[in-house]
Parts: C-alpha cells; structure tokens; sequence
C-alpha cells in the first residue's frame, strides 16, 4: 500500500536552517496546539487509490458548492475573505478523505464539518464562531453565511482540482506524493523525488505568476535547501463556468507528465486554460 507519512516530508523539505525554523515555529506556535499532533499523525493513502472514475463521479454528483451565492456577495466581508483557520483547509480535507476512504462530494463534507467531531473541531465550529462575531458586530447574518459558503466552497473546488491533477499525473506514470504538511507549510501540492510541484489557480486574491498574490511560492518557501529542488507549476486560468470545477485538459496534463520527466532546469510552468 502507498503512504506517505509527515516524516516522508520533513526529510525531503526541512532540510536548511529556514525550512527547520520554519517547521519548529508552526510546531510551537499556540494556534498549532491541536493542529500539529493530528497533520503529523496524517497517512496519506486513500488519494493514491482514487481512479478517474471516482473524482469525476464527484464531480457530477456533488452539489454547487458555491450555492447561490455570486461573488460581489461572497467577497463582500473581507474578514472571511482572509480568514484562515487554525487547520488550514488542506488540513481537513485530507483528514475527510482518510476518514470516509473516498473522495468526498461537499454536502458529504459539509457533513463531515457539522456532523463528525473533528471535523467540527477542525472546520464547521471555527466557521461559526467567526459568522457569530461578525453578526455581533453588525454585519447581516445571510451575509456572513453566503462570504463563509463563498471561502469554504471555492477551497472545496480547489481541492477537487488538486486531487484530479494529482490522480492524473499518477496515471501517466509519475510517482506524485501528497501530504497536508507539505502543502499548508511549503506550499508544495506534490512532488516527486526531489521535484516539487505547485497547481496555482488564476485568482489575483490568491498566487499567480512568481511575483503576485499573498502566498509566498515554495521556491522561494524552500530555496536554501540543499542538494537543490526543482520546483514546476502548473497555472490553471481562472474558471469560466460559475460553480464547476476547473480540471486540466489531458493535453496540458500529458505535457506536464513529461516536463515533471525530464530532471533538467530548476523551474518551469505549464499553464492551463
């Protein structure tokens, strides 16, 4: 059975006096008191098993994750627009998978979030304590809901966008890893040997290019290590449809599996429209 454990990532990634410094003060910091014992207990099995079939399935059946809500409405309270919990979403979306041993649809997470205890620890408790201040202070209550379904529903859909490349990339012969740690603390969605992968998607809020967006790219995240890492993007333009989820095309995705194939260079992207 493939599994990928948390000492998988420290090996490769916290190899330089930044990546360790990096990883002891996330590991110390008060917010982590819950979160790092659970992301460094993580296996990550279930997405090596997932075949096309099965993130499509998905896909079609999961319900509009973003509901009715349209994005002037969904951007409109900058506190959720910036929120980000103590357990990074990847955090919890990994820990759904592992749990249910299946891809989730997002009413079978958001389910997970209400319903399970961790999940309501890690998500669906944050979630409305922050609405519950925002209310308090006056912001309208369908609106603090509608901008909370807006940031969970698009993290969702970038998930589902994540696992799709990854179970794609897999299926073209690359031995891609995942692991939540990699991917909330170096930003690395995957990688394979010493090659990490990053999937941006075109959303000026977030990461685009190498020199815009508010997350610091794990190139430079990860610079100092030592031997060297090669570091590939794979930039995905922002989606044209309302609420369905942007996959690659096979053609992009072939064009990737090769480059991720050939070790020369330090970086390079693939964009995807």
């Amino acid at each position: 059975m493939t599994e990928t454990t948390a000492d998988d990532v420290l090996e490769l990634f916290c190899a330089s006096a930044g990546t360790k410094k990096r990883f002891e003060d996330w590991k110390s910091d008060p917010r982590r008191a819950e979160v790092a014992p659970v992301v460094l207990a993580h296996r990550t099995r279930v997405l090596y098993r997932l075949a096309e079939g099965d993130v499509l399935d998905v896909c079609r059946r999961t319900e509009h994750a973003l509901g009715q809500v349209r994005r002037e409405v969904g951007e409109s309270v900058p506190q959720i627009v910036d929120w980000h919990p103590d357990f990074a979403f990847t955090h919890t979306f990994h820990t759904c998978v592992e749990r249910m041993g299946a891809l989730p649809t997002y009413q079978r997470f958001r389910e997970f979030s209400l319903d399970d205890d961790d999940g309501q620890r890690m998500l669906g408790k944050p979630a409305k304590d922050v609405i519950r201040r925002l209310v308090g202070a006056g912001c309208p209550q369908w609106q603090a809901q509608a901008a909370m379904r807006w940031r969970i529903g698009n993290a969702y859909y970038g998930f589902l966008r994540e696992v799709y490349t990854l179970m794609q990339l897999r299926r073209r012969g690359i031995d891609l890893r995942v692991h939540p740690l990699a991917d909330a603390l170096f930003r690395v969605d995957a990688w394979v040997g010493r090659r990490a992968l990053s999937l941006r998607v075109g959303n000026k809020k977030f990461r685009q290019g190498t020199n815009s967006g508010r997350k610091t790219p794990a190139e430079q995240l990860l610079a100092d290590v030592l031997p060297p890492l090669h570091f590939d993007t794979i930039e995905l333009g922002a989606a044209t449809a309302f609420g369905e989820v942007h996959l690659p095309t096979a053609v992009h995705l072939d064009h990737a599996a090769a480059r991720l194939t050939d070790h020369g260079g330090t970086t390079s992207a693939t964009h995807m429209n």
